[in-house]
């Protein structure tokens, strides 16, 4: 087993981008366990109402206005993290 595990929850963007939403880390060997729930970079109305619709069938984790992390702050997690 890996001493770490990574999940990511994430939203479909315009075309098959995706915006990650929450991202956890568990870290076996330390017994540490990181969770960061990020703020929207975009509106919910700029969502086009293809993806709109695929989001809403897919949030069920973590609503699109939860965040208290900013989503510039993804990049320097992952690569703290790993």
């Amino acid at each position: 087993m890996s001493p770490l595990v990574t999940d990511f929850t994430y939203l479909e963007w315009r075309d098959c981008d995706i915006v990650t939403t929450e991202m956890v880390y568990v870290d076996f060997l330390s017994n540490r366990v990181s969770s960061y729930v990020f703020k929207r970079p975009y509106g919910w109305e700029e969502l086009p109402i293809f993806n709109d619709r695929m989001n809403q069938a897919i949030e069920h984790r973590c609503n699109w206005n939860d965040g208290c992390v900013l989503y510039s702050e993804l990049e320097t997690l992952v690569h703290r993290q790993a």
